[in-house]
């Protein structure tokens, strides 16, 4: 099954690896919802902490999140409309006090990138997605606009892209190298979604720096994303290959960027016992407009990952053993600054012990500016639920 539409910023947040496997995500049972036209609701608590040792630092943070799907209108089969979704995801996220920030602790051990993606120098309580998804066509198009996570929405995959149940390193559970990732404007977005295709496209507000920044909407600045991808399930598992082309106008802080990113998923084995997965991401523009504030450019132009999944080892279906190697090449303000191309390992042990609880630890082996191994190891934890209600719209709630 595929995800599709606003619903995608979403569940995108982690998905099962493949049948019998660790439970992969307070959301799974949001994907069920988008065929069943059932409501959706899941809360969970993640904390996570990372010890630099060369660097001999620490860092540390949490998220809240309340994250949901209802039917506001639900459509007869054989109706050109479909559905009509209204979809959240409330945050609330901070560092631990008295550790540094994810920033703080890769600037000390010199890493060009975060060594995970909650990059809180203080706390934030807010909506990162809340938008109207409305369907047409046998659920074969749909249109949404509201708040949207272009970073969830896009290129999405069981493997990456996840702040609570994968990789740490922001590389892998973000992306480092273009400015659009975590863009959280007002958004437009259109797919259509063939059997084993779909191709979608979004404006977001370039410019919004507060929640639901309808002020900043009307500037006119926007980043422009249009996503093809071939998306097969095989006969124990799923492959897939994606990319997405993307422009962002020139802001007053920095200027014009265009990109590449493309990604692939294979899984194989009995019941997708094995899986490889990559993302390699190229950018071209996008430099500050400010010379005694170059960081307004991302630090890198270009770099992405590779990895490989044991799912349910040993035979233990509650657990997972992972590995990516990690590569980025500095943008020229970095480059001036002394940072060479760095890359490095990420190694994670996933295991659900309860429903409610995933344990996720996890060591990087990561190249600094001083060429020496920083090795930073850590743990997150997740603690959650969910729960779906079979209902025909939203007043029956």
């Amino acid at each position: 099954m595929r995800l599709r539409g606003l619903i995608v910023g979403v569940t995108a947040l982690g998905l099962s690896l493949g049948p019998g496997t660790t439970g992969a995500s307070q959301l799974d049972g949001a994907l069920d919802t988008l065929e069943t036209g059932e409501h959706y609701l899941s809360i969970s608590a993640v904390p996570l902490y990372q010890y630099a040792f060369d660097a001999g630092e620490e860092t540390g943070n949490y998220t809240f999140d309340v994250i949901g799907k209802a039917t506001l209108f639900a459509r007869p089969s054989g109706s050109p409309w479909g559905n009509m979704d209204l979809v959240f995801w409330l945050n609330a996220s901070d560092r631990f006090s008295g550790m540094l920030s994810a920033p703080e602790l890769a600037a000390n051990a010199g890493l060009l990138w975060d060594t995970n993606d909650i990059a809180n120098d203080s706390s934030f309580t807010g909506p990162l997605v809340l938008g109207i998804d409305q369907w047409f066509w046998q659920d074969r198009m749909s249109v949404g606009f509201g708040k949207l996570f272009p970073g969830q929405a896009f290129l999405s995959s069981p493997y990456t892209a996840d702040n609570s149940n994968s990789f740490t390193s922001k590389m892998i559970s973000g992306n480092p190298v273009v400015s659009w990732w975590e863009s959280l404007g007002i958004s437009g977005l259109m797919g259509y979604f063939g059997e084993q295709w779909f191709v979608q496209a979004a404006f977001v507000d370039a410019k919004a720096e507060d929640d639901l920044d309808w002020s900043s909407f009307t500037d006119g600045k926007y980043v422009y994303l249009l996503e093809a991808t071939w998306n097969r399930p095989n006969e124990v598992g799923m492959t897939s290959f994606g990319a997405v082309v993307y422009y962002i106008d020139a802001l007053e802080t920095r200027e014009s960027e265009s990109g590449l990113v493309g990604q692939f998923t294979h899984e194989w084995g009995e019941e997708a016992h094995y899986g490889v997965f990559g993302r390699y991401s190229i950018r071209d523009g996008g430099e500050s407009r400010d010379a005694n504030n170059p960081g307004n450019e991302a630090a890198l132009d270009h770099g992405g990952f590779v990895g490989i999944a044991l799912n349910r080892p040993f035979g233990r279906a509650d657990q997972q053993l992972a590995a990516s190697f990690i590569y980025g090449h500095p943008a020229e303000y970095k480059s001036r600054e002394g940072f060479n191309t760095q890359y490095g390992i990420e190694i994670l042990w996933k295991w659900q012990p309860h429903d409610w609880v995933k344990l996720l630890p996890n060591v990087q082996f990561m190249r600094n500016r001083n060429d020496d191994i920083e090795t930073i190891a850590g743990i997150r934890i997740n603690v959650g639920f969910e729960r779906h209600w079979a209902r025909s719209s939203l007043l029956d709630f």
